[in-house]
């Protein structure tokens, strides 16, 4: 009676084991690849490291990635994390077009200090070897064999 018990505890185990892990694991390998998978030029996504970008071109193994206007950069498919819904983003691209270039930059007027230079400190050099007792001297104590 005690083996069928612990035999029972074993399977018991095993099958918590692909329950709680095996099991979640695979539903999600099964989305990355579909996410990975349906990924076509247009789309807004996000790389692991946060950066937001949209997809120029995508190939088997690499994608081209426009981060912003005239910028674009190749990166791994594994690097896409997700694809941006739209809470995810601060500002949208609209937002970013309405700005004026045209608009007037105020600049900070330099401060009328000029910075002083500093005059490095002479180096006083020896030729004669420290003093015995002074800060340079070599304090170990001699060993007699």
């Amino acid at each position: 009676m005690q083996q069928y018990t612990t035999l029972i505890l074993i399977a018991l185990m095993v099958v918590a084991f692909y329950f709680l892990i095996m099991r979640p694991q695979k539903k999600r390998q099964q989305a990355i690849q579909k996410t990975m998978n349906e990924l076509q030029p247009g789309t807004r996504v996000m790389l692991g490291s946060g950066l937001f970008g949209t997809l120029v071109s995508v190939g088997t193994k690499q994608v081209v990635l426009e981060v912003s206007p005239g910028v674009e950069m190749t990166v791994l498919k594994q690097a896409i994390s997700r694809t941006v819904v739209p809470g995810d983003e601060d500002t949208e691209f609209d937002e970013l077009e309405e700005y004026d270039d045209d608009s007037e930059v105020i600049v900070d007027e330099p401060s009328s200090v000029e910075p002083t230079s500093v005059e490095p400190s002479p180096i006083e050099s020896s030729n004669e070897p420290p003093a015995p007792g002074s800060a340079g001297a070599d304090q170990r104590p001699s060993s007699a064999s």
